[in-house]
């Protein structure tokens, strides 16, 4: 016992006499031009060997000994070099200039790497080809290892192992609960609103939870502060648009962005005029993005965030199709609301605060509208079927320099959340609604560590304490996470971490009367909070002075209380409780290894990736309890990522990935059965192991290239042309059996059941323009022109 005391008093004499004589130097990093904050900006004291990264805030804290030379690098601006020999604590604003001739970049030094997350800019985006030529994130994401999709072309993700409900995603560190446009082919964020991305596969900061697999932290944009300006952006799936500038003497700024789709009109005359369409078809999707900002001095931030989002599809039976009198109109809408505020504060040189508040609301409705004619009276049916969820939040983030080499995170959250996962109206039944309403509370707090214990050793241990209750039910989790890095020398290091989540909602698609529909269940004695308990380790390095970088990493994830809808339910009509249709109690295993090599600078930029994985599932009632492998696990993922600087302006990416198929569950043979009551033979399909076998591999090869250009009215504008599935190899989607693969013929009973794949996209190519204009400039040239018509005489051509 005296040894661990001398120990104990050994490590904090170091921590206090490192922390004699030294400063707090804290402060912010932002473009000098537009002010908006650069997001993993490197602040390196080369003498004493210390340094931080920038924050999603632009916010960086150290403590140092002065007076002392600060290194401020970020990719695409000047390296600053900052002199301070203040002996007291300093905020620091530090303005960096873009450097557009920049061709190499060097890093001399990282001060600080996280693990199991990649970080990408909104440029980044912009070099990756896309289904219709314009920068998505989830696409994006994609891409890198142990991120994997549902089926071609889906914006929607599974990360190692996990299940698509399973992933957060954060504006601005307010989560949005839905994230797909066009039934998953798009994300619903617009990237000219989009400043970074963090994506986490593991290593979660203590902050974050909620979700089992992944983290997508999206920062958004201030807009810019010098100037009024914006752009136009069309394409062949929609036109986009954005604004920005400042208000009020420069101590506001305002960024508005909005989409909307252009083939809505297109599509219903389409349908209109072929006469085979039995309806009217029109669908399309609109997001609004707005955010206000005000700095009313260097140490706080208020802003204002709106976001809006909708997906509508429509159909309008033909009236000649029909009776007289009749008309039938099926529709489905769904999409976000998010408002939220939200306060940072520097409320001194070693604590730093962030405060927001709140809404959100998801809602995925359908429903019909029946007219008809009934003993010479005109009537009218009308079906509603909707899912929902609310979410009232408040989050409080704190920031702490408690010395040197130890600093500490903590804060909390408390969300008011209220569930409506089967409303149902019919105006002809007596009880026209029907449904069930979960109201819950969801509250955390939190405490992170990072610690210095040695040079190049920190150490990381953080817990989560979490409380759901639902109608009275409670349900408290405590989520231990710990991580250990050690730098092997200044370019490579090595991390081990254990993160224990939990996550008090599930999601499910259900059948509606057009398309899937998202799902969100709370959780309750039934459907007890889904728990995953992570193992990874890893391995960073760069080369050549930056301009190669590899990462390695391994991974052993346990999930339990998993939820799926019982084998042969698609739905959630018609029975009292929704828990009588989810098969619960369910579990999920996946490990796997992940690997990318980086080439950072130069004319040839680009990565290799390749991941090998394997994930399963285990429910009592489904595949006779035996453990099968996961619907979505593709064992093996390689991808490689090209972009070449072409001159002229002209810039080319290519994007080619290699995956396993899906597996599928194959049909063994066909049995015949007797309707008793019709006297017909029916034919049904004898089935095997569930997942046992593999669709065939898939590969895809994407191409693209951006032009810049000036107009005639001297502004810049980008052409994108790129082609999806560039050698137009047809990829399965699903697989279906049949006997002639004329499905009208599926009765023929002297005829082997065949194998027969239905593909999705061929060779797609697409084209998008975008211009950017200056206001700014403009309303200068207008007033030199008006100078110039005042006092012509002054003026020579």
């Amino acid at each position: 016992m005296q040894n661990i005391k001398n120990i104990i008093s050994l490590v904090l004499l170091i921590f206090i006499s490192n922390s004699v004589n030294a400063v707090q130097l804290s402060g912010f990093v932002r473009d000098a031009q537009t002010n908006e904050v650069l997001i993993g900006a490197n602040v390196w004291e080369k003498n004493q060997n210390i340094g931080a990264v920038t924050d999603n805030r632009g916010y960086f804290s150290l403590k140092t000994k002065t007076p002392c030379t600060l290194t401020i690098s970020y990719i695409g601006f000047k390296t600053q070099v900052i002199n301070v020999a203040s002996e007291k604590d300093s905020l620091l604003i530090i303005k960096m200039e873009s450097d557009n001739n920049l061709k190499e970049i060097t890093v001399t030094a990282v001060a600080g790497k996280s693990y199991d997350v990649t970080r990408l800019s909104a440029r980044e985006l912009s070099l990756i080809p896309t289904l219709g030529g314009k920068p998505d994130v989830i696409k994006a994401l994609q891409l890198l290892p142990g991120v994997q999709t549902q089926s071609e072309g889906l914006s929607i993700m599974m990360v190692r192992g996990g299940e698509p409900g399973q992933n957060q995603y954060l504006l601005d560190n307010v989560p949005l609960i839905y994230v797909s446009h066009l039934g998953g082919f798009m994300s619903v964020f617009n990237p000219d609103m989009i400043n970074s991305i963090d994506f986490y596969k593991g290593n979660f900061p203590a902050r974050q939870g909620g979700k089992l697999s992944s983290i997508v932290d999206i920062t958004q944009r201030e807009g810019d502060i010098s100037k009024h300006q914006g752009s136009f952006s069309i394409g062949i799936t929609d036109a986009s648009f954005s604004f920005e500038g400042p208000l009020f003497n420069k101590k506001m700024s305002y960024i508005i962005t909005a989409r909307k789709t252009l083939f809505d009109a297109l599509l219903g005359g389409v349908s209109l005029i072929t006469e085979e369409n039995y309806n009217i078809v029109a669908y399309g999707f609109h997001d609004i993005n707005a955010k206000l900002t005000w700095k009313p001095d260097n140490k706080n931030n208020l802003s204002l965030n709106l976001y809006q989002g909708d997906d509508y599809l429509n159909f309008w039976t033909k009236p000649w199709k029909i009776a007289e009198n009749e008309s039938s109109h099926i529709n489905q809408q769904w999409g976000n609301w998010l408002v939220s505020g939200r306060w940072n504060s520097v409320l001194g040189s070693k604590l730093y605060a962030e405060n927001i508040v709140s809404y959100s609301r998801y809602r995925n409705m359908s429903g019909q509208k029946y007219g008809f004619e009934e003993d010479g009276v005109i009537k009218k049916t009308v079906v509603k079927n909707m899912a929902s969820v609310k979410d009232f939040s408040l989050r409080s983030a704190w920031k702490y320099s408690f010395l040197k080499n130890w600093n500490v995170e903590f804060g909390g959250q408390s969300s008011f959340l209220i569930y409506e996962p089967d409303y149902n109206y019919l105006s002809t039944s007596a009880t026209q609604l029907i449904g069930n309403v979960y109201r819950g509370v969801e509250s955390a707090v939190y405490l992170d560590n990072k610690i210095k214990l040695l040079p190049g050793l920190l150490f990381q241990p953080a817990i989560r304490w979490t409380n759901f209750t639902n109608n009275g039910e409670s349900f408290t989790e405590l989520e231990p996470r710990v991580n250990l890095s050690y730098k092997l020398n200044p370019d490579q290091s090595v991390n081990i971490n254990y993160m224990r989540v939990s996550q008090s909602s599930h999601l499910v698609f259900t059948q509606s009367e057009i398309l899937k529909r998202e799902v969100w269940l709370p959780a309750t004695s039934i459907l007890l909070p889904e728990i995953s308990n992570q193992l990874s380790a890893s391995w960073n390095g760069t080369f050549d002075k930056g301009k190669y970088s590899a990462e390695a990493n391994v991974y052993y994830k346990k999930m339990e209380n998993l939820v799926t809808l019982k084998e042969g339910y698609e739905n959630m009509v018609n029975l009292a409780g929704v828990e009588n249709k989810i098969e619960t109690n369910g579990t999920g295993m996946a490990y796997g290894a992940e690997f990318m090599l980086k080439k950072n600078t130069g004319k040839w930029t680009g990565s290799v990736s390749y991941a090998w994985s394997f994930a399963n599932r285990q429910f009592d009632k489904i595949n006779d309890g035996k453990a099968y492998e996961y619907d979505f696990n593709r064992p093996h993922n390689f991808v490689l990522n090209i972009n070449r600087d072409l001159g002229k302006n002209w810039t080319m990416n290519a994007v080619w990935m290699l995956q396993s198929g899906i597996p599928y569950t194959p049909a063994l043979g066909k049995q015949y059965t007797l309707n008793p009551e019709t006297g017909n033979m029916n034919i049904e399909l004898i089935y095997g192991q569930k997942n046992s076998e593999r669709m065939q591999p898939y590969h895809r090869l994407d191409i693209g290239f951006n032009h810049t250009i000036t107009t005639k009215h001297g502004n810049k504008a980008v052409w994108t042309y790129s082609v999806y599935n560039a050698y137009n190899n047809i990829n399965p989607f699903y697989y279906y059996y049949d006997n002639d693969n004329n499905t009208e013929n599926t009765t023929y009973y002297n005829r082997p059941l065949q194998l027969y794949k239905a593909g999705l996209f061929t060779i797609i190519p697409s084209i998008s323009y975008k211009v950017f204009f200056d206001y700014s400039k403009k309303e200068k040239e207008a007033i030199v022109k008006k100078e110039k018509k005042k006092y012509n005489w002054l003026y020579f051509e």
